[in-house]
């Protein structure tokens, strides 16, 4: 009697006595007849054999807790356990948690619709091997519906395709010249996102900063987003991140004009209200401008103290040093240039404490609402700070590792909009100045070096810094060694190093020897230490000390941290939309006009020009009808704050409804518009 082995009851293995488990599978048995072989999928125990051969990672599940019923030996090895059937998923892989892959699992368990996903990378920990697997695969995951199309599990399969990411991410380096060549000949909207947006971040002694940018999916040209990280005067330290409506060249101008008018002020009075007040002024005098979202937060550096304003914008996000997240309250204040005046919040930042501020693109989708947006965010940052997801590569820096997984974990789904964060973490301990007094020689020299890059690695000096610094000073302790002292004269070198408020390193390097003047025709080797010192640094001061001995040489240098655009290679491909974009007019008193789909930038335009033409450019009430919306992006919160103007001017209302917590609705209320909420479709008048 031959017996047939199946993973999980179906209809092609139907199942009558069950006998001990053979490893971690549980088999089922029962006769094979000839009728056996005849039936659709063919021989009971071929398919079964099929199954566990196949070169797929293939696996089911069942129930709301999705405990795993079937699972080939390729999925076993993909995750490095045997002991699976039987066990819920969330239980069986608990890093899978944090890295979105059962929560996407239960939505397809719950909607009963299709999820597919196009190179996810993964971080798989196998039972007792002692090191993380990272992987990149190709899935899709369908729901398991009985005869009455009943959704009682999922069904999964995947391809691991490392190889071939590995090989493409390896040719795109290989490939740097064309993409030198590439970027010559980009579009000039590309470029202006480069030139407008800051490619790097202050380095400061008490905190520490990074921030990454993501450009609209849709299009591909730059957006509204801005970001900016400015020393104020006195040792503060402002965040800025902001959104103007719209996407393409146009938007990119109203940006960076606002970016750096707003830079300015800041940096020369550290006033926020007063710069905020007059950059709600210069917002209101253009349609590029106006309604353009806005958050600053000023962090002391010294004690802590939060002063913040949101005046549109999505609140800031604080995480503690173990996980946790607090959202601080939303200050109240609307967008720029729409008569709402900013007013300021207050708060603290502990000691190790993370302050996130981001653009509404990280946290909004069509359909969900802003509350799970934030939530996910949240979420993210307290995994990413305690180091609990994908840790194998993960970057040393706290505010790097949120920045980088924040945008790789909550765009995996897709984006519409630009997508921004920016997170800055105050120092437990401050970096605190270099001082070193050694001896001109060999030994005093090596020390000095060795000394010195050890604070540098305090400071989390890039590379470029630190072998800009350190060959600096390299070559000033080798002209003091050569050139100061007598050769059987160990003098002192003397170093004193400080990072100051503004990000800027200043080093001192000086001596008591007397220097020989240089002959009147140098040769090929005199002055070139102090020539390339200059050339590696901003500025070299060298001064020498009247009627006594001693020379003095300062140099000063702006450290930078990278601002990471448009980051590689894990940008998802697919964006998700919303509905088509529609409107219709009801005839009646006052007129009311339905829209429904996306008002995104694509659709803005036709929007703002149909809502005119439907009050006469606010001749007329009008009722706008929001409830049938799925995007309210910014650039149709433009158009509806104009529309709000036009009909103010001839005292008519613009009343609008919105289906109550939904996105629009959520949205109206982040950028105080006044509008109706109502349940489902807006009531019949």
């Amino acid at each position: 009697m031959s017996v047939a082995v199946c993973f999980a009851p179906s209809t092609g293995c139907p199942s009558s006595v069950q006998v001990p488990t053979v490893g971690s599978m549980v088999v089922r048995a029962r006769p094979v007849t000839s009728n056996d072989r005849t039936g659709p999928m063919g021989d009971p125990a071929s398919v079964c054999d099929a199954f566990e051969a196949i070169n797929l990672i293939m696996a089911s599940c069942e129930g709301p807790d999705l405990r795993v019923t079937a699972a080939n030996a390729a999925f076993r090895a993909f995750t490095g356990r045997t002991d699976v059937i039987g066990r819920p998923i969330r239980d069986l892989m608990p890093e899978w948690e944090a890295q979105r892959i059962v929560a996407m699992a239960e939505r397809v368990y719950s909607s009963g619709q299709r999820e597919v996903g196009r190179e996810w990378r993964i971080q798989v920990e196998p039972e007792g091997a002692g090191e993380v697997r990272e992987f990149f695969i190709d899935f899709t995951v369908d729901p398991h519906t009985d005869a009455d199309g009943k959704v009682h599990g999922v069904v999964g399969h995947a391809l691991d395709v490392t190889d071939r990411v590995v090989e493409r991410h390896a040719a795109q380096r290989q490939a740097a010249d064309a993409a030198h060549r590439y970027e010559a000949v980009r579009d000039v909207v590309a470029e202006l996102q480069q030139v407008l947006l800051p490619a790097d971040l202050p380095v400061m002694p008490r905190a520490a900063l990074a921030a990454r940018y993501l450009v609209a999916a849709q299009d591909q040209t730059a957006g509204g987003d801005w970001f900016d990280a400015v020393p104020l005067p006195g040792g503060a330290l402002a965040l800025v991140v902001g959104d103007v409506v719209g996407h393409g060249v146009a938007a990119s101008a109203a940006m960076g004009r606002l970016r750096t008018l707003l830079h300015e002020m800041l940096r020369e009075t550290g006033d926020v209200p007063g710069s905020l007040a007059k950059l709600d002024r210069i917002a209101a005098r253009a349609v590029s401008t106006r309604a353009a979202t806005v958050c600053v937060a000023v962090l002391d550096q010294d004690t802590g103290a939060l002063t913040y304003t949101t005046c549109g914008h999505p609140q800031p996000l604080v995480v503690a040093a173990d996980g946790s997240t607090r959202y601080l309250p939303r200050t109240g204040a609307g967008p720029l240039g729409t008569g709402s005046r900013p007013t300021m919040g207050t708060d603290a930042l502990a000691a190790g404490e993370v302050l996130i501020v981001y653009s509404d693109g990280l946290i909004e989708r069509p359909g969900r609402p802003l509350e799970a947006g934030m939530a996910t965010l949240a979420g993210v940052a307290g995994d990413a700070v305690a180091n609990r997801v994908m840790a194998e590569g993960a970057p040393r820096s706290v505010v790097d590792r949120i920045c980088q997984q924040s945008v790789e974990l909550l765009t995996r789904e897709g984006y519409d909009d630009d997508v921004t964060v920016m997170a800055v973490q105050r120092r437990s301990r401050s970096v605190e100045p270099l001082h070193l007094d050694v001896p001109a020689g060999r030994a005093g020299y090596l020390l000095l070096r060795k000394s010195l890059a050890g604070w540098l690695d305090e400071l989390d000096a890039t590379p470029e810094d630190r072998s800009a610094v350190e060959l600096a000073v390299s070559e000033l302790a080798a002209n003091i060694v050569a050139h100061a002292y007598a050769p059987d004269d160990a003098g002192p070198i003397r170093l004193d190093a400080r990072l100051g408020d503004d990000g800027v390193l200043e080093i001192v390097v000086a001596d008591e020897g007397l220097w020989q003047e240089p002959a009147p025709t140098p040769d090929d080797t005199s002055g070139r230490g102090l020539w390339m010192v200059g050339r590696l640094l901003d500025d070299l001061l060298v001064t020498h000390r009247d009627g006594a001995a001693g020379t003095v040489v300062t140099v000063r240098h702006r450290m930078h941290h990278p601002a990471v655009l448009d980051p590689e290679p894990f940008r998802p491909a697919t964006p998700h939309d919303g509905g088509e974009f529609a409107a219709e007019i009801d005839a009646g008193h006052p007129l009311s006009l339905r829209v429904s789909g996306s008002l995104s930038f694509a659709t803005a335009s036709e929007f703002a020009e149909i809502l005119g033409e439907s009050s006469r450019g606010g001749v007329h009430p009008l009722v706008l009808d929001l409830t049938r919306v799925d995007v309210l992006a910014s650039a149709g919160v433009n158009a509806i704050f104009s529309a709000l103007s036009e009909h103010a001017t001839h005292r008519h209302q613009l009343h609008i409804v919105a289906a109550a917590g939904t996105v629009p609705a959520q949205v109206l209320d982040l950028v105080g518009l006044p509008y109706t909420a109502v349940n489902g479709s807006a009531p019949t008048r």
